[in-house]
């Protein structure tokens, strides 16, 4: 065979490879696990109770499992905590059996799961959630919502007051969160980008997980769990945002009428230059990381309109796996203006449309893998959860054979339940 023959055959084999759906031997299978939020059920209540329900999972084809961290990144002395609840109590109890051994917290609690996912010949990511830090006391008073109970685990009935915690770099440090165009309110738990300390802050939460254990890889998502704008472009005029779209534009965004969308996309660039940030420590020790976020060009309901640049970082291969359909829940009155919303389809194409379209072409350019998050429902019921009020609370189910279609597609490379 001649030089020509064979480049041409290779060409040929890499386009083929392209064009073929993975299959199903290949695929991830993946296992989100919130472990915080599991603590009170008791599947994953112990060092035995871990080890069965993995054993589970591997049984039933699993590949890897996605650990959400009980304080989402940061460890326990990071966190100042306002009222008892049932995840301090299932972490102190933890937390005391794995004590003088192997596997003890120091600070977090990974090394017990991680040792038994690779005994059992899983993959272990760190879950962490950047954009969950908590709120101070009073700002359920700010915005008029009443105590409600809550039953410990040893049955005591308290009545919270406040949001459980909040990290304490934005209780030395307000000035790090959203804050309103007459500088008076803030987004509270959600950080400006724009602030170096800010994407320094996350930065050395994942060196320190990934150099400290030995986990596979990062996956972090946009959800949220924190309070509601009263309308999406509320939050996001701190005074590097300003600074910077008026050495750009020559518009003082507080004083003067300005582009929303070029605002929304500077906003945007701050957010890549943190998972740029990020990719570059995770990837510096050999580690993969994970994204999951909302469909389409805007971050969503509960966090506002800014830009995602998402086909940057699938071409770029900023991350090695891509997730979408993830979104949060937020307390108080919902707001109103988010130019695309995951639960009504508001601005988006529906989901196996952009798939094929959008996401695919893009991921296949990067070399990044698309998982599907199968949902049961298209959006989350918060008639249960404190402080919630969508306007629709109450699930709409999916169709039955939804997950199964959705997971047949060719161009995903796995599914995440």
């Amino acid at each position: 065979m001649s030089i020509f023959s064979r480049r041409l055959a290779g060409a040929l084999l890499a386009m083929l490879a392209i064009s073929l759906p993975v299959s199903s031997a290949d695929k991830l299978k993946v296992k989100g696990i919130s472990w915080g939020d599991e603590l009170s059920e008791g599947t994953y209540s112990s060092k035995t109770a871990i080890e069965e329900a993995f054993r589970k999972l591997k049984e039933q084809g699993y590949t890897d499992i996605y650990w959400r961290m009980i304080w989402d990144g940061a460890p326990h002395d990071e966190i100042e905590f306002y009222m008892p609840d049932s995840q301090q109590a299932g972490e102190a109890r933890v937390r005391k059996e794995l004590e003088n051994t192997p596997y003890a917290w120091d600070p977090h609690e990974l090394r017990w799961p991680a040792a038994v996912a690779h005994r059992l010949g899983m993959r272990l990511w760190a879950h962490i959630v950047p954009y969950n830090m908590g709120a101070p006391p009073g700002a359920w008073a700010e915005l008029g919502i009443m105590p409600h109970p809550q039953v410990l685990p040893d049955g005591l009935t308290i009545y919270l007051t406040n949001f459980l915690y909040q990290y304490k770099i934005l209780r030395q440090h307000p000035e790090y969160q959203l804050v309103d165009r007459k500088g008076k309110r803030y987004h509270y738990g959600v950080m400006e980008w724009a602030y170096p300390e800010a994407r320094q802050y996350w930065d050395g939460l994942v060196k320190d997980i990934v150099t400290r254990y030995d986990v596979d890889g990062i996956s972090m998502d946009t959800r949220s769990e924190c309070m509601n704008p009263e309308y999406a472009d509320e939050f996001g005029f701190n005074a590097p945002v300003v600074e910077e779209f008026k050495r750009r534009y020559g518009v003082d965004i507080l004083q003067e009428d300005f582009d929303l969308e070029k605002w929304r996309q500077l906003r945007g660039e701050y957010f890549t230059q943190l998972l740029k940030e990020l990719s570059d420590v995770i990837h510096s020790k050999g580690k993969q990381f994970a994204l999951w976020t909302g469909q389409g060009d805007y971050i969503g309901y509960p966090l506002g309109n800014m830009k995602l640049e998402w086909r940057k970082w699938l071409t770029e291969k900023t991350v090695d796996v891509f997730g979408l359909e993830e979104y949060g829940w937020a307390w108080g009155t919902q707001g109103y203006g988010y130019v695309t919303d995951v639960t009504s389809r508001r601005g988006l194409k529906p989901l196996d449309v952009a798939i094929r379209e959008d996401y695919s072409p893009a991921a296949k350019q990067g070399g990044v893998k698309l998982v599907f998050l199968c949902r049961k429902n298209i959006a989350k019921p918060l008639s249960d959860v404190c402080c919630s009020s969508r306007a629709n609370p109450l699930a709409v189910p999916q169709p039955p054979d939804y997950c199964q279609t959705m997971e047949a597609m060719p161009e995903f490379d796995g599914v995440r339940h």
